[in-house]
């Protein structure tokens, strides 16, 4: 299970929209500040980012939870989100090479075959259940005094 901790901002009507601040995998192996990617990942602000998910009961705002994804969920997200858009990218080419014979044909059909897949990415991720759970509560908030 793939864990992370995010914020309530708002909770009614059985639903809970959180936020949470995405956090890169570099700067946690031994290369440090030698590798490229980790200089560029501290270059980059972090992204917040902000999910409704249901809820069995009422959190107040500020409230921490920790949420979860099964690895085997997050690699069928994963697969969906890039391979469609590839197998219509490659799919587009090599039907726009033999349709159209020169390299503008199959370079229009390629792109139209990657838009294609997305599309279709994008409304099978529609349909698909909500794979985020709510593991736990880490805490109340802190009342200002």
């Amino acid at each position: 299970m793939i864990e992370a901790v995010g914020t309530v901002l708002r909770c009614e009507g059985g639903r809970v929209t959180l936020t949470w601040q995405s956090q890169s995998a570099c700067g946690h192996c031994e290369q440090g500040d030698q590798c490229g990617t980790g200089v560029v990942a501290k270059a980059l602000t972090p992204k917040s980012n902000i999910l409704t998910l249901p809820c069995g009961r009422d959190y107040p705002q500020g409230t921490q939870l920790r949420l979860g994804i099964a690895e085997s969920d997050l690699l069928s997200a994963s697969a969906l989100v890039y391979l469609f858009p590839l197998a219509g990218l490659l799919a587009g080419a090599i039907l726009g090479q033999q349709l159209a014979g020169s390299e503008g044909g199959s370079i229009a059909l390629a792109l139209l075959g990657g838009v294609g897949g997305f599309g279709v990415a994008r409304f099978r991720a529609r349909q698909q259940r909500q794979r985020i759970t709510i593991l736990g509560e880490l805490g109340q908030p802190v009342a200002n005094a």
